[in-house]
């Protein structure tokens, strides 16, 4: 017996088969979580596409954002059931704000975007054998309590915004066309002499250019080997070939006159031979918008008046941006006038025009002026010689807001947040290297206003216009088809620009600082009397240039809705 029992122990036949037989349920056990974890995962990316295709469908129709989420999903093999909760909301692309926290619930009109959440059970394959048994019941977790013994719950979320985009611009309506003075500037800007009438700037204040139609006629003018709208910005193109694709575009359009094709004509000829480039990027942005085929339709209206965009194409193609000319004028009180100009770059990356969803700006460029104005009533026949310098910062529109119903874009509506330029206004010394300096304001000393030789009288003052708020302005349809622009104001000043400058004057006389004969009291009395006269000369120049203190004008000319995106 004792001997059978060692004989036994020592025989090592079929001990593989033993092992195998103990090491198949442990080979089985893997393989079955293989293939069920592979199949879970399957199932974890079938339904978030779905979920993804269900939120991108309700973002698109937030009125029914819950019937277009259960439709997407049933058409993507699951039922209506499996769409857990569909909730609509605000959806701020602020990168500063953490990315989970940028969804903020809400039923209100200005909802924007839309979370939807899916659950549905898929069953394990060989696992279920595993599964079966008391001891895996019970070790089960309490989230799986609930389902039949082998099932899972998959679960996915998916936040989706309305991809409804504006076009908008920002800048300052000319209030007043003064022929003379606009030919001098623009004249200057464009570096070629330019003769037209007042009804020649009131036809191109009229007429329209739709930027998307002027990038295909200037793809063809500027033999352009472009593929998309962005390519036609990127390239550096003459002045000329941008004024005559601007006359094509104009002509195209049903604002167009006869009087604003001739002007346009008038103005692509006189730079024709210009060595004058453009970069149109400071122009225009077509955001999401520039990649399309140039062989296509621009996706949404973005215009621009002739006049204005005559003016900002002069004033980014001058490489010095600068303006030294005389005014002739006829206003009493005043013998002479010279204006110098200057005109800064937008802030980087930064356009007038603008196609974006929102959280997308617009920036003015950053303007200087020096009107250095002769006043009659001097001593002695002297004038009094004034110099008023103006700086206006960059003004700013953002896209806050596009409120849109997919099913009537009659009913949408625009919102941007305008903060008007800084102004600082100045009497003083400004030195040609601080005009031209834009990295700095300047802070100029006083200036020399009457010189009798022994005695001469220097004045000195400073005021500010600011409004660091940002203003919500608000676009209606029959507005943004009309391209009608509102203007901001600023709202932290109590008096005029000029009631505040020169009320803060200091008058000084020099060098031994004693008023013979009254002269300081004299010049002081010259200047206040003049006030009227430079606050009726700054109007008309001021209204010209398209240049308002302490406003900003904007404007919607396009908006596309129906479109969604998915945020995460």
């Amino acid at each position: 017996m004792n001997c059978s029992f060692k004989a036994f122990a020592k025989n090592e036949r079929g001990g593989a088969a033993l092992l195998f037989a103990a090491g198949i349920f442990v080979l089985f056990g893997f393989g079955a979580m293989a293939v069920d974890v592979g199949s879970f995962f399957y199932e974890k990316r079938r339904q978030q596409t779905a979920n993804d295709l269900a939120a991108l469908a309700a973002a698109a129709d937030l009125p029914r954002a819950t019937a277009a989420a259960q439709a997407t999903a049933g058409s993507n093999g699951y039922p209506a059931n499996t769409v857990l909760t569909v909730q609509t909301g605000i959806y701020n692309a602020d990168a500063t704000i953490p990315v989970n926290n940028r969804f903020t619930p809400s039923t209100g009109t200005t909802a924007n975007a839309v979370k939807v959440e899916m659950r549905s059970v898929t069953q394990m394959l060989l696992g279920r054998v595993l599964a079966a048994s008391p001891s895996s019941t019970a070790q089960a977790s309490t989230t799986l309590a609930s389902y039949s013994s082998g099932d899972v719950p998959i679960g996915s979320s998916a936040i989706a915004v309305q991809d409804a985009q504006a076009a908008f611009a920002v800048g300052s309506r000319l209030a007043q066309l003064d022929g003379g003075l606009l030919n001098s500037l623009l004249g200057s800007l464009l570096g070629s002499s330019v003769s037209l009438s007042v009804m020649d700037y009131n036809g191109l204040a009229q007429a329209r250019i739709d930027l998307f139609t002027f990038s295909k006629y200037l793809a063809v003018r500027a033999n352009l080997s472009a593929v998309t709208y962005d390519d036609v910005l990127k390239a550096n193109v003459k002045l000329g070939d941008v004024l005559y694709a601007a006359q094509q575009a104009a002509r195209d359009n049903s604002t167009s006159s006869v009087t604003a094709n001739n002007a346009l004509s008038q103005l692509a000829t006189a730079t024709a031979n210009s060595t004058q480039r453009v970069d149109l990027t400071k122009l225009i942005s077509f955001g999401p918008a520039g990649q399309t085929a140039l062989s296509l339709p621009g996706p949404i209206t973005a215009s621009l008046t002739a006049l204005d965009f005559v003016s900002a194409v002069a004033q980014i193609s001058n490489g010095t941006r600068q303006i030294d000319t005389g005014l002739s004028i006829n206003i009493p009180g005043l013998a002479a006038v010279s204006l110098k100009l200057a005109i800064g770059e937008r802030p980087v990356g930064t356009s007038l025009v603008s196609v974006g969803r929102a959280g997308a700006t617009v920036h003015t460029a950053q303007t200087r002026l020096l009107l250095t104005i002769n006043l009659v009533g001097g001593v002695q026949g002297s004038l009094v010689s004034l110099p008023l310098y103006l700086e206006l910062a960059a003004a700013t529109a953002k896209l806050t807001s596009v409120q849109c119903n997919a099913g009537d874009v009659t009913t949408s509506r625009v919102t941007l947040g305008v903060t008007p330029a800084v102004v600082d206004a100045w009497i003083g010394q400004v030195s040609l290297a601080d005009f031209n300096n834009f990295s700095t304001s300047p802070n100029p000393p006083a200036a020399v206003v009457l010189n009798l030789g022994l005695l001469k009288v220097t004045l000195r003052a400073h005021a500010t216009m600011t409004n660091l708020a940002e203003t919500p302005v608000s676009f209606t349809y029959p507005e943004i088809l009309r391209g009608d622009k509102h203007t901001t104001s600023t709202q932290d000043f109590i008096a005029s620009l000029l009631s505040r400058l020169f009320g803060d004057l200091e008058i000084r006389l020099d060098p031994l600082g004693l008023d013979l004969g009254g002269v300081g009291n004299l010049v002081g009395g010259v200047v206040a009397a003049a006030a009227t006269p430079i606050d009726q000369l700054l109007t008309g120049v001021l209204g010209t240039l398209g240049i308002g203190l302490g406003q900003a004008d904007s404007w919607v000319t396009g908006v596309r809705c129906g479109g969604s995106l998915l945020v995460r």
